[in-house]
């Protein structure tokens, strides 16, 4: 049975978990239709359980894949107003022992899946004048040691969304760019998961003692996730990407308030980097001034 959305259409990938599930369930809530993209078939039965879902076999690195669901949107004959880059994966260790598969596996999510989803929902978007809403993180800003590779991959998230940003304008549409800091999410299970499961080479410069201890860290440290805030308000800021009448093309959502000061003071940090002792360097006043300008800007 065909089940009519009262609002709009949505996609979102990696919608079986975490903040994408959080994101389906409001969004149902509230009337809309979601297109809710899983890679497992018992996640796909879960899914289409609910209301105003239509749960697609989605694997962002399958183009395939990809292909099929396009089509089944098409025969749906909804349309499709919003596009929520929700599938990504986490990698841990020092940036050193990264290898390149290891590498290209996670940006072949995180970045390359992105822009997969972006090319085949566009046709789409364009004719709804629609949102995309690429979640990032706040790891798009703040680069640790052990996220190395994560944070990679989100500072390339940024500078697409930018780019995607300005593509857009023509069109009357919107992107916008989700920086969730710590919140309930099964990010870090699944990359535990990956990691029982790895090959020998895909880790380099690394003992196998070394493998063990870093696999009880991670253990730790990611069970900490369950202990975070439930990403409500994240959803509250995708839900104002969509549907705002005037989006913000970044949305800074700390867990707490230290979280938010560390972006801050980092965007500072990296401020000053730049501005440090050459030719044309600013000094307080003119930093000042400056920002005074783009305040005013973003206020107008």
């Amino acid at each position: 049975m065909k089940v009519e959305a009262q609002y709009k259409p949505i996609l979102i990938t990696g919608a079986n978990s975490g903040i994408g599930r959080k994101t389906l369930e409001m969004l149902v809530d509230k009337g809309h239709f979601v297109y809710a993209g899983a890679r497992k078939e018992k996640d796909i039965e879960e899914l289409n359980k609910l209301p105003n879902t239509l749960a697609i076999k989605l694997d962002v690195t399958n183009d395939e894949q990809i292909k099929q669901a396009i089509k089944t949107i098409h025969k749906e004959d909804r349309g499709l107003y919003g596009l929520v880059n929700n599938a990504g994966i986490a990698e841990v260790g020092p940036i050193i022992t990264s290898s390149m598969n290891m590498i290209l596996d996670l940006f072949n999510v995180n970045v390359f899946g992105v822009h997969r989803m972006t090319l085949a929902t566009f046709p789409l978007l364009i004719k709804s004048q629609g949102r995309i809403v690429n979640i990032s993180s706040i790891s798009g800003v703040l680069t640790s040691g052990y996220l190395g590779l994560y944070s990679m991959s989100k500072h390339a998230l940024e500078a697409y969304s930018d780019a995607l940003i300005q593509a857009v304008e023509s069109f009357d549409m919107h992107v916008s760019l989700i920086e969730p800091g710590n919140f309930q999410s099964n990010i870090g299970k699944n990359m535990i998961e990956r990691m029982r499961k790895e090959e020998e080479d895909y880790r380099v410069n690394m003992t196998a003692a070394r493998r063990k201890q870093l696999f009880k860290e991670a253990e730790i440290g990611f069970s900490a996730y369950d202990r975070y805030p439930e990403p409500f308000k994240v959803t509250e800021a995708i839900f104002d990407a969509l549907f705002s009448k005037k989006p913000k093309p970044r949305y800074l959502v700390g867990g707490n308030e230290e979280e938010v000061k560390r972006v801050i003071k980092r965007m500072f940090v990296e401020l000053l980097q730049l501005n440090s002792k050459h030719e044309f360097s600013f000094n307080r006043e003119r930093l000042i001034e400056l920002m005074d300008d783009l305040l005013t800007e973003n206020n107008s």
